[in-house]
């Protein structure tokens, strides 16, 4: 059973009441519904925490008609938002689902079963949604590996300087791994430079060049923090001579 979370604004108590009901009949889902009267305290609410989706009024007592929506886009720019109206408002909820809501529904004419089908397609959406951030989250964190070339050098005394190739790169959480022969000492602030496997417009060949201090050296493999790092131009190889 999936749970979400789901903000509700408006001043319409029975409605209010009514269409909290239809949400929590979906046996698949568990909803946490919480309900407010006014923009202000909805977006309140956003700042303090985060809703799978948001229903609201587009007519309340401090907010009406689309710059409602624009708030909350502003405030919630990923959430899906249903928006509700009375009927003389029929075309401003249709401009604002033209202007990005998820859905509208109309007070007077409402069909429970559209609504409901409505809520659970939202919230299927940004469950995908929170997925995809998850996964990209966990792929920008993952350490990698690589082998590539590094050169290095102490950036203070003892002046030490050699070539190796990195073990793991990890840009993110700041840190790399390399070879080295040399006996390098924690604390030591090292300059390394890393040729970069990707290309500048395809076609100039980058390398990364980072500045940071040795955590440990053990065996060969030194671990350094990423304290700054850039990424510049370098020259590529020469064409190997045709004999």
């Amino acid at each position: 059973m999936s749970q979400y979370s789901v903000l509700f604004i408006s001043a319409d108590a029975g409605m209010a009441d009514r269409l909290e009901s239809l949400m929590r009949d979906d046996l698949a889902q568990t909803i946490d519904c919480t309900r407010v009267e006014a923009l202000f305290d909805g977006l309140r609410a956003i700042q303090d925490h985060s809703f799978d989706l948001v229903i609201a009024d587009l007519s309340l007592p401090d907010g009406q008609g689309i710059p409602t929506l624009r708030h909350l886009q502003q405030h919630a720019p990923k959430t899906p938002v249903i928006v509700l109206c009375r009927a003389e408002d029929r075309e401003a909820a249709v401009n604002a689902v033209r202007k990005g809501a998820y859905d509208f529904f109309c007070y007077e004419d409402l069909d429970t079963a559209n609504f409901k089908q409505s809520v659970s397609g939202a919230l299927k959406r940004a469950q995908a949604d929170a997925a995809e951030k998850k996964e990209a989250e966990r792929r920008t964190n993952a350490r990698f590996d690589c082998h590539l070339a590094v050169s290095y050098q102490t950036l203070e005394k003892p002046f030490l300087s050699g070539q190796g190739s990195s073990e793991t790169l990890n840009i993110s959480s700041k840190g790399v791994l390399f070879k080295t022969t040399e006996p390098l000492e924690p604390g030591q602030l090292v300059q390394v430079s890393v040729d970069w496997p990707a290309r500048l417009e395809n076609q100039i060949p980058l390398k990364l060049v980072a500045e940071g201090r040795i955590v440990r050296n053990i065996k060969g493999i030194a671990a350094m923090t990423i304290e700054k790092y850039e990424f510049r131009t370098r020259k590529a190889p020469a064409p190997a001579a045709k004999q």
